[in-house]
């Protein structure tokens, strides 16, 4: 399948429209890269639902992240990246995929030092197809990549990967 730019989020856009899957993004530490990666990709409207930045704790919880999932594992947590993309499921109905990315970019969290590790950062994707629920989730230590902006974009990178595998895993069930 040839890609727009051969970048990672050209073959999720390209995936997405050959496979006719929908995604939405639920981010945090990414602040919307994701999206923003997909969004330059030509036909993007044709495949992405909705897209959510949720950076606070409050906002996580409103977008449906359980307080408990917060309160027994934080938002440092990979728990709380697969609530956020099962949340993202159920706001976005038509979405076929979700993402979620949770952890800490360049400093310890002042409020929760224990799971705030620099660099760590958690991301879960969620496909559901024919009542097939496909989870990939994955922990990253990303704290060799340099500064603030080199490690949001490995996980920008990884996140792309991870949904480009996910959209495989559907298109084998279909």
């Amino acid at each position: 399948m040839e890609s727009f730019t051969g970048s990672l989020a050209g073959q999720a856009v390209d995936l997405l429209r050959h496979h006719e899957l929908t995604i939405t993004t639920v981010e945090s530490c990414t602040g919307g890269g994701v999206v923003n990666a997909i969004t330059n990709i030509p036909g993007a409207s044709e495949v992405l639902q909705r897209a959510f930045v949720v950076y606070s704790n409050g906002a996580k919880i409103d977008m449906g992240v359980p307080v408990e999932t917060i309160r027994e594992y934080t938002v440092y947590s990979m728990q709380t990246a697969l609530a956020m993309a099962r949340a993202g499921l159920q706001v976005a109905l038509e979405a076929d995929i979700s993402v979620g990315i949770t952890g800490s970019i360049s400093r310890v969290d002042p409020a929760n030092t224990q799971n705030s590790v620099p660099g760590r950062i958690y991301i879960a994707v969620v496909g559901v197809k024919s009542g097939i629920q496909i989870t990939r989730q994955r922990e990253h230590d990303f704290s060799d990549q340099g500064d603030r902006e080199k490690i949001k974009e490995a996980a920008i990178q990884a996140a792309l990967k991870m949904i480009n595998a996910v959209i495989l895993d559907i298109a084998d069930l279909q």
